[in-house]
């Protein structure tokens, strides 16, 4: 199976103050070789856009049409964690489009200050 930027449902549950909690969708960032390798994957966590909702300079808007979710969600790169495979469920989504992994690749390096 590959890993590699496609979106699974997650359990994140326990969490603690401000991280993402609950069953939600997130997106493997974590390089594919590393993650035939590993019993780990690094993820961004997923939550739904509201209308009017700010965009944040580390956060990426994904429509359905890029994602294959079924409403518009948006990528944290502020909520990046490395989790067990185990904690990976069904596959709901996946980023095609490179121009948008390209921007997800931003997003984390602004956030770590890589750039």
């Amino acid at each position: 199976m590959n890993y590699q930027w496609n979106i699974f449902w997650a359990n994140l549950n326990p969490t603690q103050g401000s991280e993402q909690s609950g069953k939600r969708p997130v997106l493997v960032i974590s390089e594919e070789a590393v993650n035939q390798t590993l019993p780990i994957v690094t993820i961004i966590c997923l939550t739904s856009y509201k209308p009017g909702r700010k965009i944040y300079p580390v956060e990426v808007l994904l429509e359905p049409e890029v994602s294959q979710l079924s409403q518009p969600s948006i990528a944290m790169a502020h909520q990046i964690r490395a989790i067990s495979k185990e904690y990976l469920g069904s596959k709901c989504g996946f980023i095609e489009s490179e121009d948008y992994r390209d921007q997800i690749r931003s997003i984390v390096k602004l956030y770590l200050d890589l750039l």
